[in-house]
């Protein structure tokens, strides 16, 4: 009897291990137009998370993606079935992502966040700001580089600030992976072949920027194959790395700012 309790002790030990490891998933609503659907930016999220170390959460996803519009008309689509503030009130998320489009009146941005961010604390959940990069002058010519950029994320930086909102700058992770002065091949690079989405590579510093948000864990060293996406996303483990290493520098700094 004595020799089989030894046995099985290292056996109880394991198991004990394995539950304080387990944990629930972080359940995320996103809500967002053509910048989060392209590239199928919630399932890149939820693809990460299912490769961090087994002591990091795990992401399960839902969406209410509308194409062309922003906040107002996210807002406007109602409280029916499937609409984001139906599913706001009924998922019981951990988090509820918010995405503005591109060419966003500042006003009315903060009029329309502030209604979701006060529907998302209703329902017990917490607000995350995703600001995008920007398009580029070829698929509009007024917005240039970085101006464009600045805005888009400034102001909803500033937002967040005051609201007690986090705030993925996606845009300003961009401008890190790129770096001072970047071509227009490397601009292009993250892009969409309409210049104006962003593309896989762009995509993948949005997701890894947003995994750092909502997990508060790096995304160094995280998954950079997507299988299930656009019949299949790879990057390479170099440019994979330099991606999430700007993520993570562009967290860390919005960090500092709230």
């Amino acid at each position: 009897m004595k020799l089989a309790r030894i046995l099985l002790l290292p056996c109880l030990i394991v198991m004990m291990e394995g539950a304080l490891l387990a944990q629930p998933p972080l359940r995320v609503l996103f809500i967002g137009n053509s910048q989060m659907s392209c590239y199928d930016l919630p399932q890149m999220i939820k693809v990460l998370s299912e490769s961090a170390p087994a002591d990091s959460p795990r992401v399960d996803i839902g969406r209410a993606l509308i194409g062309g519009k922003g906040l107002k008309g996210y807002w406007e689509a109602g409280e029916g079935r499937g609409s984001p503030r139906a599913m706001i009130a009924a998922g019981k998320w951990d988090y509820v992502v918010i995405q503005e489009i591109f060419n966003a009146n500042e006003q009315e941005f903060q009029d329309y966040a502030a209604r979701f961010d006060k529907e998302t604390r209703k329902a017990g959940s917490k607000t995350i700001l995703f600001a995008t990069a920007n398009v580029t002058q070829y698929y509009s010519a007024s917005y240039r580089y970085p101006g464009s950029f600045k805005k888009l994320n400034d102001m909803q930086m500033s937002f967040g600030r005051k609201a007690g909102i986090p705030v993925a700058a996606a845009g300003y992770a961009w401008m890190k992976y790129w770096g001072p002065n970047p071509s227009e091949e490397e601009t292009l690079d993250l892009y969409h072949k309409d210049k104006g989405h962003p593309g896989p590579k762009g995509t993948y510093i949005y997701a890894c920027l947003l995994y750092a948000t909502i997990t508060g864990k790096t995304p160094e060293g995280l998954a950079c194959e997507f299988k299930s996406i656009r019949g299949g996303i790879t990057l390479t483990q170099e440019e994979a790395a330099k991606m999430q290493k700007a993520a993570w520098a562009q967290h860390q700094e919005s960090l500092k700012g709230n």
